[in-house]
């Protein structure tokens, strides 16, 4: 949804792209029993997320935050995204060592990073972690708040 140069989205970049509709397109490419919300969206403890402005464009658009506890990889789902993105990252520069191909610069690897994301491959990969993740919901809730299996 967003893509940042900086090391952490600031809470005025997060508002931007809800304004401009970037979350709730994203929430409707799911398919979601209830097209126009509310909808929950999982809140990790980035500060963005929680800020003043952030929550006020949350109730504007009919979202409502779920808060997961600290240190809950089987809770939060990006980690999942991330974990695919590393695997993709690592067998490229792998296959670029194997081919004997010169280390790429910072640039050449931002550029790298943001075409994985963007591929179809890795939309796909999401898609299917944001559908997976209510069977990780349940199972937590089965074990009374302990980890899922997966």
């Amino acid at each position: 949804m967003v893509f940042h140069e900086n090391k952490k989205l600031t809470a005025e970049e997060w508002v931007e792209a809800l304004e401009a509709g970037k979350l709730v397109n994203a929430i409707k490419q799911l398919s979601p029993i209830q097209r126009s919300g509310p909808w929950y969206m999982l809140c990790d403890n980035e500060s963005f997320l929680n800020a003043p402005e952030s929550r006020r464009m949350y109730r504007k658009l009919g979202i409502r935050l779920w808060q997961i506890p600290a240190k809950s990889p089987d809770l939060n789902p990006i980690e999942r995204f991330w974990s695919y993105l590393r695997r993709r990252l690592r067998a490229m520069d792998l296959a670029d060592a194997a081919a004997k191909k010169p280390m790429m610069g910072k640039s050449s690897y931002i550029a790298r990073v943001r075409a994985v994301i963007r591929s179809a491959a890795a939309q796909e990969v999401a898609k299917n972690i944001a559908k997976g993740y209510m069977k990780t919901c349940e199972e937590v809730i089965a074990k009374n708040g302990a980890a899922s299996s997966g």
